[in-house]
Formats: C-alpha cells, structure tokens, sequence
C-alpha cells in the first residue's frame, strides 16, 4: 500500500508540474517581435515605439532590426518574428516556404506620391529620356518588387521589356554606386532619398512613378496568420498603435524628423531639405495590386500558382479598428 500511495504522489506531482505546458502564452505576457529595415517604409513603427503608442492600446511590441531584407525573411521563417515590414513579393515567397503572412497595413504607397521608385540614368549615359531606353542596362534586384515595378513601368509605356537588358544588383549601395560610375550599368531603379541624392548629384530622371497612370509599389506590414488567430486582440491593438503612429507624424512631422533621418539613413547632405513621407491610415493593398503582383510572380515563375486577395491580406483588422 506505502509503495501504492508513493506512486500516486509522484504522479499528482508530475501532472502538477505540467500543468500549463504548451499553453499559449497570455495577452499580458507576450512581446510582439516585428522586423523592420532602415528605410522610410519603417519609420511609424519606430515612431509608435517612441511614443509608446503599442503600448497605449495594449500591446507590448520589440522591433528587430535587419540589415538586409533576405536576413529578415530567414527569421521570419525561423519563427522568430510574429510580424515585419516588407513588400508583397516577399510576403508570397515566404508564403510559398510555408509560413503564412497576412498583410494588415500598407507602410507605404497607398497613394502615388508615397515612397517613390524611380528609373533614372547615369550621368554620363546617353540614355536621356524613356525614347531611347531600348537597348539600355538597367539595374535591378532580379525576382523582387523592383523587377515588377521596372516591368510594370515599360507596360503602361509600350515599352518593350525584351529591348532592356537587367543587370541584377541586389544591394542597394552597390546599385547606386554602379549607376553613378556609368561604366556597367546605363540606368537604375531607386528608391525614394536614394533615387533623389542619385538626381542631385547629376543622375537623369528617365521614369517617375507619380506620373503613370497606376500605383504599382506598395511596402506592407504583415503578421503571422497564426497569430492573428491565436492572438487576435493583440494583433488589433498592434494596428491601432500603428495608425495612432502615423496620426502623430501627420500632427507633427517636424517632431520626428531627426528619428526619420537615423531610420533612413539619408545622406548628410540632404539633411535640411529632407521631408518626411506621408503616410496613409488605415490602408490595406487593393484586391488589384495583389492580382498583379501575384499574376507577376506566375508568369515569371517565382510562384507555381497564385494565391487569392483573402490568403495575403487581412482587411478585417483595419476594419475593427476603425
């Protein structure tokens, strides 16, 4: 009987010990880790953990910061991050590797003017102007947002895309830094402040986005679908911070431009004649951005088949929210 009772103890204890495991962490406990990049794209997600705006709403929420977006999407994969800046291109890939990303905000592009990309030619490039872009080198991240917006481009234009040769230069330092040497690329795709110092230091703008008829370039937050289900009140207290951020450096965009030039990283010498971007609240992709970028992505190979505007974006949330 004692070697009965001793055993019934040891049980107890150990069902005791166990209790709990395997639970889902509480609202209470749980940090949300969201990567982000040193571009402007990220600068309301910094601006929302100054003024602890994630924690006003009630959410406690770390940013991890990566030096490349390719780093960024390893941890993500890894299970590191329940959240990250990034683009729609990213956010399929990743899909397709099997972890799934819901987009809850757009960070920029919602509107045209915001976080322009442009095609612009090195300054001692024959290349002046879009009529004579054919036969032209053109740098570009091959299989990334930036090759989707430069064959986008050329197809509002009627420009054909067989006519460009693409020189793929994923980093962005070396990309500018080509363009400007003139010697292995004739033009270049940029992003915004990059694509400004390019033109201030005697680059040719070719094709500026603000001017086509369509928006093509959307940088998007996105968040693990499994949290969002598993942590739902939290991921709507995360896009309210977020959309409090923005409504803060619209009030005062002059309060945060010191932040925004450490963030982005602008070039010393367009400090003073940086402006910050406006960013739009409250905005998710429209259902035809995403069947263009996916139908892209088809056509091109990078996906084997496409996937629908309810698999990539959770409107839902900006709609509680609201």
């Amino acid at each position: 009987m004692k070697k009965v009772s001793a055993l019934v103890v040891i049980l107890v204890l150990m069902v005791s010990s166990c209790i709990g495991c395997g639970k889902t962490k509480s609202k209470e406990d749980y940090t949300i880790k969201i990567g982000v990049l040193s571009t402007a794209d990220s600068i309301p997600l910094y601006v929302a953990s100054q003024e602890k705006t994630f924690e006003r709403n009630g959410c406690k929420v770390e940013l991890v910061e990566f030096g490349s977006a390719s780093d960024q999407s390893k941890a993500m994969e890894a299970g590191e991050l329940d959240g990250m800046m990034t683009d729609m291109v990213v956010q399929c890939l990743v899909k397709k590797g099997g972890v799934d990303l819901k987009t809850v905000a757009i960070a920029l592009g919602a509107e045209v003017t915001e976080g322009k990309f442009r095609i612009v030619a090195s300054p001692n490039s024959k290349v002046d102007s879009i009529d004579n872009l054919a036969g032209s080198k053109v740098a570009i991240s091959e299989g990334t947002m930036m090759e989707f917006l430069v064959d986008s481009y050329c197809d509002e234009l009627g420009i054909d895309i067989d006519s460009i040769e693409k020189v793929s230069i994923p980093s962005l330092s070396l990309r500018y830094e080509t363009l400007m040497e003139g010697n292995d690329v004739d033009c270049a795709i940029l992003p915004e402040t990059l694509n400004d110092y390019a033109l201030q230091n005697g680059a040719k703008l070719i094709i500026d986005d603000t001017t086509l008829q369509n928006n093509y370039s959307n940088s998007v937050i996105v968040l693990r679908d499994s949290f969002i289900k598993e942590q739902n009140e939290l991921a709507q207290a995360f896009v309210k911070g977020y959309n409090e951020a923005i409504d803060n450096i619209e009030n005062n965009p002059d309060k945060y431009k010191e932040l925004a030039l450490e963030v982005a990283r602008v070039p010393e010498d367009m400090e003073d004649i940086y402006v910050l971007p406006h960013y739009t609240k409250g905005a998710v992709p429209t259902e035809e951005t995403v069947d263009k970028i996916v139908d892209w992505m088809v056509k091109k190979g990078l996906l084997t088949e496409g996937y629908s505007y309810k698999e990539l974006v959770a409107d839902e949330l900006q709609n509680k929210t609201n």
